[in-house]
């Protein structure tokens, strides 16, 4: 059944025509190439000014009222009519979404590739980067109202198939149905804050289906909607988890999960926890919940946390995003307001990466392989220009940051990778400044607007 109904909706998918893209520019909602650039330079002028006060921008108000869709098409899901806030965000109302999640599953379990991100928490501030490939993809900012069975949302996620233009020419397919369900980071009505990060295939080892019945399946990236949806605490999320049979598949990338809330219905205390799935002797994983953290400080980059305790000899052999953990650490306190969050989490925007003079060089993001050459060693010899030591990679390097200089948005040949969005969450007053494709504003929602 649930091939047949794949098969159904891909064709449908094809009837829908190719995707393509092109952008609008972000304060004027004009097409980038007719805003003058004086007028851009002026505006991002006026946004950093007011970064440097402390203050965020609000978002734009949504042209849709809450509960009002389109029943123009057949749908899976219901939804508002996006409004387009800057360049690659948009902002959209989720009604129901419930019928599409067997098509989300089956085509994220051929197709779903998640991004190298960062995230971290200091008190009620939480920070996120998404980072994925220099293309035209649409980033929506996803609001959902809360029902009998189902607590309300605000949160991000990434549609890589739906181009700015496709979403404004209205022709909205099966991919806007199962968006809901590729929701990266967000925060409840409840205060439980959750988001998703990729570790590379094969870093925790490969394990199998837990049982044979679908209706437990859960591909990793769904389950940042189902735990917004379904639990108010955290103690609620890690049951949730543990009823669910979440996938990992051969050569593709695995997860670990960033939960933050009020710790239990009998705990009032507010608790983060670090969730990754480890594989026993029989290849059948146990959640490894992670509440104590190096420092104390709660910090989720690409490498895996099970068995970390902060020291060079406890990393797996390929520690994905650990100089940009260890700058996080480092800068930990300047987190401590959304503000601050902000301006920490640009500092391990993704492009930072194809910085060959940093005082830090990010060599994890590069190369991943078994070289005996101690990480903090390669850094410093990258620095130093000898990338031999570093690793004999010196011309894949240097070609990748050549791509960088010469990058074109959906370009194969010169193919870089940037961050998509940065989301920090207020969890204390339920909201979230989302800034879109490393940029300067900041756009603030705040979900206790929307419960009442």
């Amino acid at each position: 059944m649930k091939k047949k109904m794949l098969s159904m909706l891909l064709a449908m998918t094809c009837v829908a025509g190719a995707l393509a893209g092109c952008g609008q520019q972000a304060e004027t909602k004009t097409d980038e190439a007719a805003a003058g650039a004086e007028a851009k330079q002026d505006s991002e002028a006026a946004v950093e000014e007011a970064l440097e006060n402390m203050e965020i921008e609000p978002a734009v108000e949504s042209e849709v009222e809450e509960g009002e869709v389109d029943n123009a098409q057949q749908h899976l899901s219901v939804y508002s009519d996006p409004v387009r806030l800057s360049d690659y965000l948009f902002e959209i109302t989720y009604e129901s979404y419930e019928n599409a999640r067997t098509f989300a599953e089956d085509y994220y379990a051929e197709n779903y590739k998640l991004g190298a991100c960062s995230s971290v928490q200091n008190g009620d501030i939480r920070g996120r980067n998404y980072d994925w490939v220099y293309d035209n993809a649409s980033t929506f900012v996803i609001h959902v109202p809360a029902t009998d069975d189902r607590h309300a949302s605000v949160g991000v996620a990434a549609a890589s198939l739906m181009t700015p233009e496709k979403v404004m020419e209205g022709n909205f397919d099966v991919f806007m149905d199962m968006l809901p369900y590729g929701m990266l980071d967000g925060i409840n009505d409840a205060g439980l804050c959750v988001n998703v990060n990729v570790i590379p295939f094969g870093e925790l080892g490969e394990f199998e289906m837990k049982t044979e019945d679908p209706s437990d399946d859960v591909f990793p990236v769904m389950v940042t909607r189902l735990l917004l949806d379904g639990a108010g605490t955290v103690e609620e999320a890690i049951n949730m988890m543990e009823k669910m049979d979440i996938y990992s598949i051969k050569d593709m990338d695995e997860a670990h999960f960033m939960i933050s809330g009020i710790a239990s219905a009998d705990d009032g205390t507010y608790k983060t926890v670090i969730v990754e799935l480890v594989p026993d002797e029989n290849k059948h994983y146990q959640l490894n919940v992670i509440d104590k953290f190096v420092d104390d400080k709660p910090i989720m980059t690409n490498f895996p946390l099970t068995g970390f305790d902060g020291t060079e000899a406890s990393l797996t052999a390929r520690p994905m995003g650990i100089e940009r953990y260890n700058l996080l650490n480092k800068q930990f306190d300047q987190g401590s307001s959304v503000a601050g969050m902000i301006e920490l989490m640009k500092k391990v925007y993704y492009t930072h990466t194809y910085d060959l003079y940093a005082n830090d060089f990010w060599y994890s993001e590069h190369i991943q392989d078994d070289n005996p050459v101690p990480y903090s060693e390669r850094g410093e010899a990258c620095l130093n220009g000898d990338l031999g030591k570093a690793g004999g990679y010196a011309d894949s390097i240097a070609k990748m940051v050549e791509k960088f200089a010469n990058r074109e948005r959906g370009s194969k040949e010169n193919s870089t990778w940037h961050t998509v969005h940065t989301a920090v969450y207020d969890t204390q007053n339920l909201e979230v400044s989302v800034l879109s494709q490393e940029g300067s504003i900041a756009y603030k929602f705040n979900l206790s607007d929307r419960i009442g």
